[in-house]
């Protein structure tokens, strides 16, 4: 009998299951750059008033009330808004919208390894160009590999820097592809390509209520492109994509827009606080504008990420990524969260350069 492994497209032979690598829930998770300033008081106010009762019923179609809302919150049509079951289903849209066996795609690197991932489903060529040593683009290197579909984080993931508008706006303007831009922090940065990205007709804005929005959970993503890109889109995206609940409570954190302000002011102040501490155990830290921190550790990185777990810490082991070896990601959260993290650090880190 023919067994399943047999029967998989022998084009998928070499790609390996995707993983966040989600630690247990009574970790300390300061790994997976989710907001850990408390919850979004959105859930609760939608709670109190839904009408659970209705859960039997489909949702709408296209999430049309929440596209409206996006759309005036961005001063857009709703035809230019497309709602997804968190960013991730977006980005497996256009590259499912986009790539034909063989196309290329390009993205910086290192960067978040769920484009590439995407796109070798869809079976395209990946053409990734490193970053220079200061963690800028080199723009004329990614324009020269003729991507049919390009991705750009902004801010970038795991470099945590701002990339120069000018130098996105020279491939929004010369890229003969689509342009993808995540801006899946740019809650955090205070910056926006949404105006750019429009006046290109092959440009995506990518984004998200997973991470200032602290809505991970319920899974809600959107992305903002000119009204023939999101038909094309449309095409792909199943109905029913983003369930009633997740609807109405992303409609409610946009409303109490208040709350995301706030947090992430308290965010610059702990991700301050953070990087002054890892400093002075000898850790070289990196000008930061997300959530998150990276640093460079004084000891091998993988053993004492492996020794923090065991003390119920979870942080992210970058050296994976390229030009980060011996590199950690640390999520920034309140400073209770922070101090015990610190706490189990220093005394690891002195042990180890002992």
């Amino acid at each position: 009998m023919t067994s399943i492994g047999e029967l998989r497209r022998r084009t998928l032979e070499t790609l390996s299951r995707p993983s966040y690598s989600i630690a247990k829930k009574d970790m300390v998770l300061l790994n997976d750059n989710a907001n850990l300033f408390g919850v979004n008081p959105a859930v609760m106010e939608v709670a109190e008033e839904f009408d659970f009762s209705r859960l039997w019923a489909y949702p709408s179609e296209n999430s049309d009330a929440l596209r409206d809302r996006i759309a005036s919150e961005y001063g857009l049509s709703p035809n230019e808004v497309i709602v997804g079951n968190g960013s991730d289903e977006l980005l497996d849209i256009v590259s499912k919208t986009f790539i034909n066996p063989g196309d290329r795609f390009c993205s910086p690197s290192p960067t978040f390894g769920m484009y590439r991932f995407y796109a070798r489903v869809n079976l395209a060529t990946i053409c990734e160009v490193p970053l220079r040593p200061d963690f800028s683009m080199d723009v004329d290197r990614i324009l020269a590999q003729n991507a049919k579909l390009t991705a750009i984080c902004q801010p970038n993931n795991p470099t945590a820097n701002l990339f120069e508008m000018d130098a996105i706006r020279k491939i929004l303007a010369e890229s003969e592809g689509v342009v993808m831009v995540d801006e899946a922090y740019s809650d955090f940065s205070g910056t926006s390509m949404v105006e750019d990205i429009m006046m290109s007709p092959s440009a995506l804005d990518i984004r998200t209520f997973s991470k200032a929005y602290g809505l991970a959970g319920l899974r809600a993503g959107f992305a903002l492109a000119r009204e023939e890109t999101i038909n094309e889109l449309r095409r792909v995206r199943t109905p029913f994509g983003l369930n009633s609940f997740t609807e109405a409570v992303a409609i409610k954190a946009i409303d109490n827009c208040g709350w995301v302000r706030s947090m992430a002011e308290e965010m610059k102040s702990q991700r301050a606080y953070l990087d002054g501490k890892l400093r002075a155990m000898g850790f070289e830290t990196y000008p930061s504008v997300c959530n998150f921190v990276i640093a460079k550790c004084p000891v091998e990185v993988t053993p004492l990420v492996s020794a923090l777990g065991d003390l119920g810490i979870a942080i992210r082991d970058c050296s994976s990524f390229p030009m980060m070896k011996d590199h950690i990601r640390v999520t920034v959260g309140p400073r209770a969260l922070l101090d015990r993290f610190l706490e189990a650090l220093d005394q690891l880190v002195t042990v180890r350069i002992e």
